[in-house]
């Protein structure tokens, strides 16, 4: 199965994923909820050249990268967004 990129994207966009210190807390929140397939995405980070320590350099797309089953990872993201920021309109 491959990854559907574009769907990828376009979440990251419709949630602000990237946003300052947003990216940061989805990796704590994906670390927790897939604990293998951030140990490779550490893995993957510490192997890559970066000025940054590994688990600085992970981010939520190599997790994702990882994931089998991208429904999964799509709606356990948009309930941490949902219940960390209640308040937002993510349309």
């Amino acid at each position: 199965m491959s990854k559907d990129y574009d769907r990828f994207n376009k979440f990251c966009e419709q949630y602000d994923m990237y946003a300052d210190g947003t990216e940061e807390k989805v990796v704590e929140f994906l670390k927790g909820k897939f604990p293998e397939e951030y140990k490779k995405a550490l893995k993957e980070a510490d192997d890559g050249i970066s000025d940054f320590p590994p688990e600085q350099s992970v981010s939520p797309s190599m997790i994702w990268g990882y994931i089998q089953n991208d429904d999964e990872f799509f709606e356990s993201v948009e309930n941490w967004f949902k219940e960390t920021f209640p308040d937002e309109d993510f349309g």
